[in-house]
């Protein structure tokens, strides 16, 4: 009886720091933005091919994709096989992720969710591999309060979450449960991600980065696979994504921040690298957006009010460096100085006239 009265003690405690505040509003505001932006990338940047791509008279036809789905999957784009069906579908899909991206919002992540789900199962095979973990956010985002930050009417609406915390507990409970559920699903992806790369072979002699550089299809710059053919330098990278991807389970709930800064800072570098290097500009952005998920809205205030400090002090000592000369307006009478004599004009008997 003493057991399930301290386990139900500690539940309660539980639940009631759980339903206490909004955890990660910032984190979540900027995945948002990054999933909705990939989004509308993905709608825009084959937008001229989009009736070869997806269209009914597709290189992959409808009966073709529909044959590649797993039980429980559809897509809207299997409903007719008209091409005004088809364009409807995907200029409502490119307005919802525009719409997401500016506004957020539980209604506009639901259908967004749904409309990009849509066109990822409508082709599969021009996939980049961050649509899985997309797919997986934003069910889960749909449960909590992603527009609370850089939204319209985001100020007011952090105004109401405060009384909603003490009137309505259930809400900052569903939310706070749903973000922990995205955490969760962000670290087991880096550390399956990380544990398979330190088992492998290639990962661990270094020479993994010397064989993707040799892909065509993903190499954008000429140097780039000479820069790997280094062997320091592609066992440094090779090396320094393995850490930092195992690192990420165990920063995201550490009570240093300046590791999970130093972590987060670091995984978004690398997905910079990929998108500018690979060329896989959907999977790098879904990625960071992920990533911001790590920081919680307290690392956030502290680098922000760090950046103001110093862009403060850099501007102060620009305007310093280019304020120009005042001129002077007047030259002032010179005035003996208190340790010196007073100078007087000689009389006549001085000079011995």
């Amino acid at each position: 009886m003493t057991i399930i009265c301290a386990t139900a003690t500690r539940l309660d405690a539980c639940i009631t720091r759980a339903s206490a505040g909004f955890n990660r509003l910032i984190g979540i505001a900027i995945l948002r933005i990054v999933i909705g932006i990939a989004g509308v990338q993905f709608y825009v940047s084959d937008y001229v091919h989009r009736e070869f791509l997806w269209g009914p008279n597709s290189y992959n036809s409808l009966t073709d994709a529909s044959h590649q789905l797993r039980r429980g999957q559809f897509s809207l784009y299997f409903l007719d096989d008209s091409n005004v069906w088809f364009n409807v579908v995907f200029h409502l899909g490119l307005a919802a992720a525009i719409g997401f991206t500016i506004f957020g919002g539980r209604w506009l992540t639901l259908v967004h969710a749904v409309m990009l789900w849509s066109i990822y199962l409508r082709n599969q095979d021009i996939l980049e591999g961050g649509d899985n973990l997309a797919r997986i956010l934003m069910l889960f985002m749909a449960f909590t309060v992603s527009n609370a930050y850089f939204a319209p009417g985001a100020k007011q609406r952090r105004v109401m979450l405060e009384s909603e915390s003490v009137q309505r507990p259930v809400i900052p409970l569903l939310h706070n449960a749903a973000a922990t559920a995205m955490l969760v699903q962000i670290a087991t992806v880096y550390f399956v991600a990380g544990y398979l790369k330190a088992t492998g072979e290639i990962w661990t002699n270094g020479t993994a980065m010397y064989y993707i550089s040799r892909i065509h299809q993903f190499s954008m710059f000429a140097w780039y696979p000479q820069a790997m053919n280094n062997a320091y330098l592609g066992w440094a990278v090779n090396y320094f994504t393995i850490i930092v991807e195992i690192a990420v389970p165990f920063v995201i709930w550490s009570k240093r921040a300046t590791i999970r800064k130093l972590v987060t800072v670091s995984l978004e570098g690398m997905h910079v690298g990929i998108m500018v290097f690979m060329g896989l500009a959907a999977f790098g952005l879904i990625m960071i957006g992920a990533d911001s998920m790590i920081l919680t809205d307290h690392d956030y205030q502290t680098l922000t009010g760090h950046v103001r400090r110093v862009t403060a002090s850099i501007l102060g000592r620009l305007g310093r460096s280019f304020d120009p000369p005042i001129a002077p307006t007047g030259t002032p009478p010179m005035t003996p100085s208190p340790t010196e004599p007073r100078r007087t004009r000689p009389t006549p008997e001085q000079v011995g006239v």
